[in-house]
């Protein structure tokens, strides 16, 4: 794999790779539960997404101070933290918020097993990986398990769910395109934690204007109900991204896009457990068949000697 001159080292995937992979994944996973309990707890999607953001770019901004990080507001980082702000942070929070309270941790949480078949398609389409058959069947298997969720099977737990659960496959293609993007437009001699920052506050400021368009800046003050999940939401956000972008160093968008199966894993289990959830078979089947798909995904090359 050839990687443009800006972009991040080539992949290594090592002990430290697999360590981040899982610690990533499984912080990602936390925010499905703690999502629906501040849901619970009475407080809108969007306040909700812009305190997390603007609240882990702060630590993450005095984090990369502290580490001599610089984070340059020149034309090309600033752009850098918008388009990665959006694809990464904005866009994938703001619907998971939405759509949570139709369809609750665990199927929310299922479709995040989508990011690494859709990060190796954007990838293979702008020259950063090379497809081969191994992954080519990872990538049909990843959207037959798809079809299984969400086809007429009457794998979602009630059909009104169908328009719910579309919105919510929003969420990997902007995951798999930040994490394309990341890649070949990472700046020249940028810091992961400065980096991280700026993309959080670049997700910030997006939320920011969905706030003010939609008048809903005066829901903020209902962050009261929780502020201790707030907090929480917060400091396990900027322990996460700086996880996360180190992991995109060491190793690249298409090993990183796997932590969906792995924040997948305990969506799943923290709806069942914590939640009384209930998924049909052919939801467990799908998701069963999706890892698989992300299995050949990410040992494609392997198999196909």
């Amino acid at each position: 794999m050839t990687l443009p001159s800006a972009t991040v080292p080539p992949a290594s995937r090592g002990a430290e790779s697999l360590a981040l992979l899982l610690l990533v994944g499984g912080l990602i996973g936390v925010i499905f539960p703690v999502t629906k309990i501040a849901q619970a707890a009475g407080v809108p999607p969007l306040p909700w997404a812009f305190s997390m953001m603007l609240g882990a770019g702060v630590i993450l901004a005095g984090l990369a101070r502290v580490k001599r990080q610089a984070m340059p507001l020149t034309g090309r980082y600033l752009r850098y933290f918008a388009v990665s702000g959006l694809l990464s942070m904005a866009l994938p929070n703001v619907v998971l918020f939405f759509v949570m309270p139709w369809l609750g941790a665990g199927l929310s949480a299922v479709v995040y097993t989508l990011p690494p078949i859709l990060t190796l398609l954007m990838a293979v389409a702008v020259r950063i990986e090379k497809p081969d058959r191994g992954r080519v069947a990872g990538i049909l298997l990843g959207f037959v398990g798809a079809l299984m969720i969400v086809g007429p099977r009457g794998s979602l737990p009630s059909p009104d769910l169908a328009g719910w659960m579309a919105l919510a496959f929003v969420m990997p293609a902007a995951v798999a395109a930040g994490n394309v993007y990341r890649t070949v437009a990472w700046p020249p001699g940028g810091q992961p934690v400065a980096l991280a920052a700026g993309t959080m506050l670049g997700g910030a400021a997006w939320v920011l204007l969905a706030l003010l368009a939609t008048g809903a800046v005066a829901e903020l003050p209902a962050l009261g109900l929780a502020p201790g999940l707030a907090l929480l939401q917060i400091a396990v956000t900027a322990l996460t991204y700086v996880l996360y972008f180190r992991l995109q160093v060491v190793a690249g968008p298409v090993y990183l896009s796997q932590i969906g199966y792995v924040a997948t894993s305990v969506g799943l289990g923290t709806g069942t457990l914590l939640f009384g959830e209930r998924y049909s078979p052919w939801v467990w089947g799908g998701a069963a068949v999706i890892v698989l798909g992300v299995l050949l995904v990410s040992f494609g090359r392997r198999f196909a000697r």
